[in-house]
């Protein structure tokens, strides 16, 4: 039976390598197996897709290459990989710590809060890099040359203080001091990791691509360098030019990071002038504005989400979900709902289920301003369907997680967000959401008020976007819970499991790992491995106090091995 599960596991790998290449034209060795690189950011969470056969994958691949990289983080058990005689890196030591490292970004600003770092790992089909395996946080600092960064990456990342694969602690691979202004939203990579894009948010937001070079920039306080000397960054003033389709009006930005559509090399951009623009030439050419649309005029936009199957652009002004599709010289309206009756209610983009056609977004505010809500629409924008999580509240409501029965049928799926507790909203708990036969949200959650994600004296706090990883075996559910813009509240990530669909607001969580200051930012991860340190989650702390994991008066980068908090 081992050897049998062993060849299907190599089956699985073999057809997979044909459609990664055949899909993606992924640079291959001269080693018969081809090089599989495998990008995961903030914008994985946002495109959903069913767990289809390879087949059926493969086509949805050649729309999205985010249908792959999902994919894998879904079957990741079937990939792991290791190196030299099997090692299990889950000791009873290792259970109780609860850093595997963390490193400072400096005293001015961290990785913000609802963003993500984005992950690079080189090659699936080999065991995890310590050289080549990255990932690349922002900095919500003002950088200087020699001082300051606002953008690096680590590398080294399977490092850990028990049976690390890569020593101790990582190592920073690269540190810029990027432009004048601080960088506070998530950042993209290229799908080959070669290249980097992000906005810059000085008094006008920039589009940088950043072409790094591994060695430059020594640490994130004191060794920031220019790009130069074999890197490079472009750089484009996008509110600044003029476009077809709406006025030049320069405008800084509040929450919409770059989405990019991999297969066109394009980038959709938003701005708090409400617009939308669609530029070219983002990682094979020159960034270039081609055109752009007044969404909802002066009013902060979330980032935009493309679907390839619909062909259409989600997006939403806090208040409103929008869809457009891009032509070749410009945008055309296709559809708008009202989820939230006051301004600023939607604070992330919305999360598009390609595969069965839905559009779901967070908010504080429901029409009636009365409950936080779940709210889940058709792709066509015709209607909307809510799920109270709780009283509305002036706090953040951010991204919830499916569990992992959703991407086999949504039906027999359920949908995890972090809502506000009744008769306290600023006290977060856990509400479990469910659908109907047809895939519809059901309005009442099938679970209400878990406040066991938070503290035993259950402070006020905001959570962390949600992660979900199933490891083949365990479905998982991270939190990261802390007092928005504080250092109080729980200050903690736990994880949940989510085999079978919590129903008790009794249920407390597998395992928690406090002293995360502030609470975390969102969470980027690796998959599943058997390789030492290599299954793990990575974020940053909010906050500063006088102690924390990465030394006196710093925001933290971290790693935490999954299986090290369980």
């Amino acid at each position: 039976m081992k050897c049998r599960v062993k060849i299907i596991e190599l089956g699985v790998m073999s057809s997979l390598i044909m459609l990664a290449v055949g899909a993606l034209a992924i640079e291959p060795r001269s080693a018969p197996a081809p090089h599989v690189s495998v990008v995961r950011d903030w914008s994985n969470r946002h495109m959903l897709f069913a767990n289809a056969d390879l087949v059926s994958m493969g086509a949805m691949a050649r729309s999205d290459p985010r249908a792959l990289s999902n994919w894998i983080h879904r079957n990741s058990h079937l990939l792991k990989r290791q190196s030299g005689p099997a090692r299990r890196f889950m000791t009873s030591a290792q259970k109780n710590s609860k850093v595997d490292w963390a490193m400072s970004l400096g005293g001015s600003g961290g990785m913000p809060i609802a963003e993500t770092p984005a992950k690079f790992t080189f090659d699936i089909t080999q065991p995890p890099s310590c050289t080549n395996d990255f990932v690349v946080f922002v900095i919500n600092a003002t950088p200087g040359v020699g001082s300051q960064a606002n953008i690096l990456a680590f590398n080294n990342l399977y490092a850990g203080p028990q049976a690390g694969a890569c020593g101790v602690n990582p190592t920073f691979m690269w540190s810029y001091a990027v432009g004048t202004g601080p960088v506070f939203l998530s950042p993209v990579l290229s799908l080959d990791g070669k290249k980097v894009a992000f906005i810059e948010s000085a008094s006008q937001a920039v589009f940088h691509v950043l072409t790094w070079k591994a060695g430059q920039g020594t640490n994130a306080t004191t060794g920031a360098v220019a790009p130069g000397n074999g890197s490079s960054v472009t750089t484009l003033n996008y509110t600044n030019v003029a476009a077809p389709g709406c006025a030049t009006s320069p405008s800084g930005l509040t929450n919409a990071s770059p989405y990019v559509d991999y297969g066109k090399d394009v980038a959709y951009l938003a701005a708090d002038n409400g617009n939308l623009y669609h530029v070219s030439g983002v990682f094979n050419g020159t960034p270039a504005v081609d055109y752009c649309i007044t969404v909802a005029a002066n009013k902060p936009l979330t980032s935009p989400v493309y679907d390839g199957q619909s062909g259409k652009v989600f997006i939403s002004d806090g208040q409103k979900v929008y869809a457009f599709v891009a032509g070749v010289n410009g945008f055309t309206a296709a559809g708008s709902v009202q989820v939230a009756g006051t301004g600023g209610s939607i604070v992330l983009s919305p999360i598009v289920d390609s595969s069965n056609g839905f559009v779901y977004v967070f908010s504080n505010h429901d029409n009636g301003n009365t409950n936080s809500i779940v709210s889940q629409m058709p792709v066509s924008l015709t209607s909307h369907t809510d799920a109270a999580i709780g009283p509305a509240t002036t706090g953040m409501i951010l991204d919830g997680q499916f569990d992992n029965n959703y991407y086999n049928n949504p039906s027999n799926g359920a949908l995890y967000a972090c809502g506000t507790q009744p008769g306290a909203a600023t006290k977060p708990s856990l509400y479990t959401l469910t659908f109907n036969n047809l895939g519809v949200l059901n309005s009442t959650p099938a679970m209400s008020n878990d406040i066991h994600l938070n503290s035993a004296t259950n402070p006020a706090g905001t959570c962390s976007p949600l992660l979900e990883l199933f490891d083949g075996s365990h479905d998982r559910l991270f939190v990261g819970v802390g007092q928005q813009g504080g250092t109080g509240g729980a200050n903690m990530v736990s994880m949940w499991t989510i085999d079978n669909r919590i129903t008790n607001n009794a249920t407390t969580p597998t395992a928690t790992a406090t002293n995360y200051l502030g609470g975390t930012s969102g969470f980027a991860l690796d998959n599943f491995s058997s390789f030492p340190q290599a299954s793990s989650i990575y974020f940053g702390t909010l906050a500063t106090s006088r102690t924390g994991p990465c030394g006196k008066n710093f925001y933290c980068a971290v790693k935490l091995t999954q299986s090290g908090l369980q």
